[in-house]
């Protein structure tokens, strides 16, 4: 019986033949590594191939997701650092007005005494949110009490920092409780 009469008996064969040539050491390496595995040469270099293109589509996978994270941790950081440089600015600008206003001592000024630029604290019952544009999650590193149920905020809780176009205002803080409450 011929080997084409064999085959159509059990039915054609699945798997392709793919033949290469390679390098005697490499060909080596590979009997080696089948014969300890107790694996046929073939069967090795199909684990090998399969599992090589496993790892390069997770790889590819994964790339989008860190350069997206990537992406995400610097638009931060630079909101961050913007956020430092006004702050910066303004203490150093209210610093310079308040030397200013020292030296000029006797002259007349338009300004009532006790008078600033700064916001007027919020007026008792008021809403301490109401001026937050707004609200940053952060790690609380110093404890800070909640703005609203005057929770203490420890240092490590979870906890939203009010954002506000005000200058030199204070910090409004917020637990997850009171935040999930707003409207």
């Amino acid at each position: 019986m011929s080997r084409a009469r064999s085959r159509t008996r059990r039915g054609p064969r699945k798997d392709r033949l793919i033949q290469t040539r390679v390098a005697q050491e490499l060909e080596k390496a590979l009997k080696s590594e089948a014969d300890r595995r107790r694996l046929s040469v073939s069967h090795l270099i199909r684990n090998v191939l399969e599992d090589t293109f496993d790892l390069v589509d997770t790889v590819v996978r994964d790339v989008d997701n860190i350069v997206a994270d990537s992406v995400e941790l610097a638009d931060q950081v630079r909101r961050d650092a913007e956020n430092i440089a006004f702050g910066s600015r303004e203490r150093v600008r209210k610093a310079a007005a308040e030397r200013d206003a020292g030296d000029e001592g006797d002259e007349e000024s338009d300004e009532e005494p006790g008078e600033t630029d700064a916001p007027e604290p919020a007026a008792e019952g008021s809403d301490p949110t109401a001026d937050i544009d707004a609200w940053n999650a952060v790690t609380v590193n110093r404890p800070a009490d909640c703005a609203r149920c005057d929770k203490t905020l420890a240092r490590g809780d979870s906890a939203h920092l009010g954002i506000s176009a005000t200058a030199g205002g204070p910090k409004v803080w917020l637990c997850q409780n009171c935040l999930d409450t707003l409207e």
